[in-house]
Formats: C-alpha cells, sequence, structure tokens
C-alpha cells in the first residue's frame, strides 16, 4: 500500500514472521497432544512432573490449556498476515498485547513453580522483546507517514 504522497508503507515482516514462528509450531502439537491426552516426550524440560499430571487428570485445565494453543495458533497467523496488510495496525498491537500478556503470564507461572526456566523466562523473555519489538515497529511507521495520516 502506498501513502498519499506516493512513499511505501511497510512494517518489518521478518519480525512478525519469528515472533509467530514458536506458536505456528508449538500449537498443533501441543492441541495434539491435549486432543489425545498424552504426556509430551519433552514434558519433564519445560514443566514439573506434577502439572504434567494435572492436566492430564483434569478435563477442565484440558479444555483452557486447548483453547489457549488453539488461539496462539490464530494469532500467528495474524502476524503471517501483517506481511501482506502491514496497515492492519490494530491487529498488531492486539498482537502485541496478548504477546506481553503472555510474557507476564508465563513469568508468573515460573515464579509459582508451575513452569520451568526454559517457558518461565526464556519464553517470558522471548514474548516480551518481540512485543516491545512490534510495538516499536508500528509507532516507526506512524510516524514515517505524513502528518496528517496520524
Amino acid at each position: 500500500p502506498l501513502h498519499e504522497n506516493g512513499t511505501k508503507m511497510e512494517l518489518q515482516s521478518p519480525l512478525y514472521t519469528l515472533a509467530a514462528l514458536p506458536w505456528l509450531v508449538l500449537s498443533p502439537l501441543n492441541v495434539i497432544k491435549l486432543l489425545l491426552n498424552t504426556v509430551s516426550p519433552t514434558a519433564h524440560l519445560w514443566v514439573p512432573k506434577e502439572t504434567e499430571q494435572c492436566q492430564a487428570g483434569c478435563g477442565i485445565a484440558r479444555m483452557w490449556a486447548t483453547l489457549f494453543w488453539s488461539q496462539q495458533f490464530c494469532w500467528a497467523c495474524a502476524l503471517l498476515y501483517t506481511r501482506h496488510a502491514p496497515h492492519q495496525e490494530g491487529l498488531i498491537l492486539f498482537g502485541a498485547v496478548t504477546k506481553l500478556m503472555v510474557a507476564c503470564l508465563l513469568l508468573n507461572g515460573y515464579m509459582s513453580g508451575v513452569v520451568h526456566w526454559p517457558i518461565g523466562q526464556a519464553a517470558a523473555a522471548w514474548e516480551g522483546v518481540f512485543a516491545l519489538l512490534m510495538l516499536l515497529d508500528v509507532r516507526s511507521a506512524q510516524m514515517r507517514r505524513p502528518r496528517k495520516e496520524r
């Protein structure tokens, strides 16, 4: 898309692809695992045994987890869409806020012993950094626009 003055309106597409990538891979795998009610062979790396057993034994926990993973997959697809529709700033902002919320909740899960550090710290940092980069990218695109279009 072009602005009225003919300059190209563009956001950083690799940013959104990288932000979406973990969810595009992990979400379908986790939904399948939840629907089959099986334990992941690597679960011990990510969560304490009690957490995995709790989820396996509780239908409502599996339902909420399935909803979470499904929603994350939808958001990942939406972020990929922004590569072709960079004018969808509202979608990007909503995605950034979602990433900030996920980062906070993962960090909280780590602090309360529900998840191990790879998720509670590394994944939380990943989500938080990409949320910040997405917000900065949208702001940068807005600042490049002529003043009357902001």
